[in-house]
């Protein structure tokens, strides 16, 4: 396994060299490490690999990750409040995406949510907050009990 400094720097050097899956899971390795200016730069250069590899829907997962990751790093409830609304738009549109812990596996959209929800006791989401953001109704009904469990 390449250390993360060896992976910058191919990654910067010869970007072709390294699958956007693999920068990914970096990026949420930085992340979950406690390193977010790290994990933003690995979450851009795999960004730009999954462009040349044109893996949409991988991209669409980076980026509502990013924005959770942005969302966490600021320790601004109210940033991370305001943040939500846009996630939870975003993750409305998916079904499936990796855990924001290793190994990071691809695990429902929703569950991932939740736990990202359960580690920020301090942001809560209400029905009408949701809706106002345009998600459907019966899905800011269900984060909203996944929040009361959590």
């Amino acid at each position: 396994m390449l250390d993360h400094f060896a992976l910058r720097l191919i990654s910067r050097a010869v970007p072709v060299l390294v699958p956007g899956a693999r920068l990914h899971h970096e990026a949420l390795a930085r992340a979950a490490a406690g390193q977010p200016a790290e994990a933003e730069r690995m979450f851009e250069a795999a960004a730009a690999a999954y462009r040349r590899e044109w893996a949409v829907e991988p991209m669409a997962r980076l980026r509502v990750q990013q924005r959770m990751v942005k969302a966490r790093a600021g320790g601004d409830a109210m940033h991370e409040a305001d943040a939500m609304l846009e996630i939870v738009r975003a993750l409305n549109k998916l079904d499936r995406m990796e855990s924001l812990a290793a190994p990071f596996a691809m695990r429902d959209a929703r569950e991932v949510l939740s736990e990202w929800l359960a580690a920020s006791h301090d942001v809560s989401l209400t029905v009408e907050d949701a809706s106002v953001a345009g998600v459907p109704p019966a899905v800011a009904t269900e984060l909203a009990a996944l929040q009361t469990a959590a």
